[in-house]
């Protein structure tokens, strides 16, 4: 079977680990879901197949969790403006878009905005319904977010419901093009929101972080090369392949440790270790990449 081939299946199961790890409870009997809040959450991380190879990704709430963990001070101003959604008009903006908000909504959600949260579920509903998932996001999901405001591992949950039925309707449509920008939207916005608070890159674990991020930029780049149609994704591919150039600096050791899965909580744990070295200078560059791409999608 050809790499090619083995995307849409690998893109299936990568889209629901980046957006049913917002915290959707997963299907009795699903081994391949990994709830990332369950204990110890921010440690996880997410391990896909990806054209007969695998790699990992964190998801948009790992990272949320991470940079409270680190002791960063939450910025609500940093998640994008909510009313943006409402400019966009290509369905591959949209759809960027739709996992951007996805990672924000991990974000404000994990430093317990429940207004926020709620607000930003409005706006995934709406541009859910501009790409053509509205079906997904059922209209009484808001008013459960409403009742479980102080509740995060419930609004966490609730989240991840809404996207795991828009990834399946993507999959089973394949619309493996749109799945793909929705998974690069949500990378990209929780890489901005890792890198845009300074005191972070004086965090040595942020740090190894962002620089872990090189192998799965290029699983992305391979990845939005693969599905994207009609050259929708064209510049958002340039943009990848130049962060991807400002990467090519980093440095890493790779320790492998055996995972442990806990089958009774659908929780495998990484154990592998790795040591990151990225000049101060890349650290920089690296940041006002990820930016400028990003005020690229939402231009």
């Amino acid at each position: 079977m050809s790499a090619y081939k083995q995307f849409p299946k690998a893109l299936g199961i990568g889209l629901t680990v980046l957006l049913a790890a917002c915290g959707g409870p997963g299907n009795e009997g699903d081994s391949q879901q990994v709830d990332t809040l369950a204990q110890g959450s921010n440690d996880q991380a997410q391990v896909i197949g990806l054209g007969g190879k695998l790699f990992s990704i964190p998801s948009p709430v790992q990272t949320a969790l991470a940079i409270r963990k680190a002791g960063l001070k939450y910025q609500k101003d940093l998640a994008i403006p909510l009313d943006k959604g409402e400019t966009l008009t290509t369905k591959a903006a949209q759809s960027l878009a739709l996992g951007m908000y996805g990672a924000d909504l991990a974000y404000v959600t994990v430093h317990r905005d429940g207004a926020r949260a709620i607000a930003t579920m409005q706006v995934i509903e709406r541009l859910g319904s501009a790409i053509g998932v509205s079906n997904a996001f059922d209209r009484t999901l808001i008013e459960r977010f409403k009742t479980n405001m102080n509740n995060e591992d419930s609004l966490l949950r609730f989240s991840g419901t809404a996207f795991r039925a828009a990834d399946q309707y993507l999959k089973e449509n394949q619309s493996e093009d749109i799945s793909a920008l929705v998974l690069a939207g949500g990378w990209i916005e929780s890489l901005y929101l890792t890198i845009s608070d300074a005191a972070a890159l004086k965090d040595q674990t942020m740090v190894d972080r962002i620089g872990e991020q090189k192998n799965t930029l290029s699983a992305l780049v391979g990845l939005i090369a693969a599905t994207e149609k009609d050259g929708n994704a064209a510049a958002l591919l340039t943009s990848l392949k130049e962060l991807q150039a400002e990467f090519a600096a980093v440095s890493s050791t790779y320790i492998f440790e055996k995972p442990v899965t806990d089958a009774s909580a659908k929780t495998t744990y990484i154990n592998s270790k790795s040591t990151v070295t990225i000049p101060a200078d890349k650290v920089a560059s690296i940041t006002a990449k990820v930016a400028a791409l990003r005020n690229m999608i939402l231009a």
